[in-house]
């Protein structure tokens, strides 16, 4: 595994991905003020049809928003190799079919080897929270 590449579920936010991926140099921070009709989308859409997918882009003012934009942080196939934790995003899907597959799991035995399986697709799921950072900030409409 490539060093860039952590293990699988270490991103516990947003934030920490958007942190690695500046830390490997696949992040451009704009600071230049931006407006949010049709400048992001027209500087997103320049780089997204780069090589590769281009750069993720975190645009840090954007005009009449008190936070910033982010954009293409999955757009190439190295960035969904980093969230996924694997090389290969095609391994996950085998993995899945793998542990669908209901001829597989012939004997008592079988069974009892994919429970641990079973249990990181459990664990997969999202947790309920009864307060998350999403709610720090309450604005009322105008």
């Amino acid at each position: 595994m490539s060093p860039d590449l952590p293990a699988r579920g270490s991103f516990e936010s947003l934030r920490q991905f958007i942190d690695h991926l500046e830390r490997v140099g696949d992040l451009v921070r704009i600071r230049e003020r931006v407006s949010p009709h049709l400048e992001i989308t027209e500087i997103a859409d320049r780089v997204m049809k780069s090589p590769g997918g281009g750069k993720a882009l975190l645009f840090e003012s954007v005009e009449d928003a008190t936070m910033p934009v982010a954009i293409n942080l999955f757009g190439s196939r190295r960035r969904m190799a980093m969230t996924l934790g694997t090389e290969r995003p095609a391994d996950i899907t085998e993995e899945i079919l793998g542990i669908l597959d209901p001829g597989q799991a012939s004997s008592l035995m079988d069974k009892l080897k994919m429970l641990p399986k079973l249990k990181s697709i459990a664990d997969a799921k999202p947790h309920v929270v009864k307060r998350g950072p999403c709610q720090e900030i309450i604005v009322d409409p105008p």
